[in-house]
């Protein structure tokens, strides 16, 4: 059996990050109070849990309890039977609070002396001090600057809305950028249409990746994309694909989401469904319920 406190992106004993000598524990909880108190994540109590407990149980010196199942129950409200190699909700709230601190430096955050990151491959935070604060005022044509090197928020916004095109923007939306360094406040999904192995699925196959959009769209944790409307589309984080087939009675709806970087499989899983023609809207309906429910983040559940 699967060790619950095991997931993939887990590190073990010998890969423990330990907080940097040079930056006291109150700099630290100072700082995640600053993080927390923005906007961003303010609108999302899980990034904010998340962020909290991670720090917290670094600080209390338990980096080695800090796994995927202690995760998902102690703030992301799932049971004793989550599974983090059936379910994704860690890693996917993970990737988003990377981001969420990668956009935090990059505007409010970038005149901070002291930085909170997450490094892939952990779930442990690492603490360090920033030895230059960069202004962003090269960056966006700003003669506003706070004495530290910060830039103010509002003078970003003000100059990203004088130039149109403005840096500022695209920091803050992840557009016109190499994908490398993209930031965005939450992940982007791109749905494909599910592929039929045969004409008896063709029926199911075909509803599935507009049941699939219906049942996602306007969480506030994720963004649907179609990369065949936009005129300049930017790569999703995610694509969710699949498959349908019919053998002996029965149909089987498998479906898989991938990182778009990496090309990486992230999470699978298969459906079934005895074969009735009658029933079709209503399975692809409870297919892709059950699909978003296991794939999106909610906010605030």
């Amino acid at each position: 059996m699967l060790d619950r406190n095991t997931g993939r992106g887990v590190p073990g004993p010998d890969a423990r990050m330990v907080p940097d000598p040079d930056v006291t524990e109150r700099e630290i909880l100072d700082h995640l109070e600053d993080i927390c108190a923005t906007e961003d994540f303010r609108r999302s109590s899980r990034c904010s849990g998340f962020l909290r407990y991670v720090v917290g149980e670094t600080l209390a010196g338990r980096p080695d309890r800090i796994k995927a199942y202690a995760i998902a129950v102690s703030v992301l409200g799932r049971d004793e039977t989550f599974d983090p190699q059936v379910d994704p909700v860690v890693r996917i709230e993970a990737g988003q609070l990377r981001r969420r601190l990668e956009h935090y430096y990059l505007t409010g955050g970038a005149g901070s002396s002291i930085r909170i990151d997450l490094p892939k491959g952990s779930y442990v935070p690492s603490f360090s001090r920033t030895a230059q604060p960069m202004s962003a005022a090269a960056n966006v044509g700003s003669p506003s600057v706070r004495k530290g090197g910060q830039v103010p928020v509002s003078a970003i916004r003000c100059a990203a809305a004088v130039a149109g095109t403005g840096l500022a923007v695209a920091l803050m939306f992840g557009l016109a950028r190499p994908s490398s360094w993209t930031v965005r406040p939450v992940p982007m999904v791109q749905i494909n249409a599910f592929v039929p192995a045969d004409a008896l699925s063709a029926e199911m196959a075909s509803g599935l990746q507009d049941e699939l959009r219906r049942a996602l769209i306007g969480h506030d944790q994720l963004t649907v994309v179609s990369m065949e409307h936009a005129a300049e589309p930017a790569p999703p984080d995610f694509v969710m694909e699949g498959s349908v087939r019919c053998v002996e009675g029965w149909i089987r709806v498998s479906a898989r989401l991938m990182e778009a970087r990496t090309r990486a499989y992230v999470w699978a899983h298969a459906y079934d469904r005895p074969l009735a023609p009658e029933a079709v809207l209503a399975d692809q309906a409870s297919i892709a319920a059950a699909i978003a429910r296991q794939v999106a983040v909610p906010a605030n559940l």
